[in-house]
């Protein structure tokens, strides 16, 4: 994702340290790690960003996301004790799918890792997907990009 288009559009992201929790015993991140910084991010920015209480609406309607198609690329490690920031890009919105792209780079901005993930909304009571709730979709308007990133995949 380039400067350029993160300047114009609005950009989320989250920092998170590296503990020795997240690494091997070589001090870098274990892969798997990747996905669960990226998986609080976009939870941080639904909570933060759009004011959507996952919590509620699973507990109360029986909605929520799962993840229904990850595409992602390993470009450098991440090591023990490094902060890292990672972006969250809405960009494509479907009926009852969402697109996002997102970007983990330490702090002299080197990519380390790059993902795309189709997040689906489903009824669990159905076990089927249902349509995005309006509010939600609504507030994701300003953060929404109007175009595909450039993905670095």
């Amino acid at each position: 994702m380039s400067e350029q288009q993160q300047q114009q559009q609005q950009v989320f992201s989250s920092k998170f340290r590296v503990y020795y929790e997240d690494t091997d015993a070589g001090g870098i991140v274990y892969h798997a790690n990747y996905l669960k910084f990226c998986e609080r991010t976009r939870s941080d920015f639904v909570r933060e960003a759009l004011g959507y209480d996952q919590e509620q609406h699973l507990q109360e309607e029986r909605k929520g996301f799962v993840v229904s198609k990850l595409s992602a690329r390993f470009h450098s490690s991440a090591r023990l004790g490094e902060v890292l920031t990672i972006t969250c890009v809405p960009f494509a919105l479907r009926r009852t799918t969402l697109q996002m792209y997102q970007e983990v780079r330490n702090e002299q901005g080197v990519l380390l890792f790059a993902m795309c993930v189709t997040l689906a909304c489903l009824d669990f009571s159905k076990s089927k997907p249902t349509k995005l709730p309006e509010a939600f979709t609504q507030e994701l308007q300003p953060y929404l990009w109007p175009q595909e990133p450039e993905m670095k995949l």
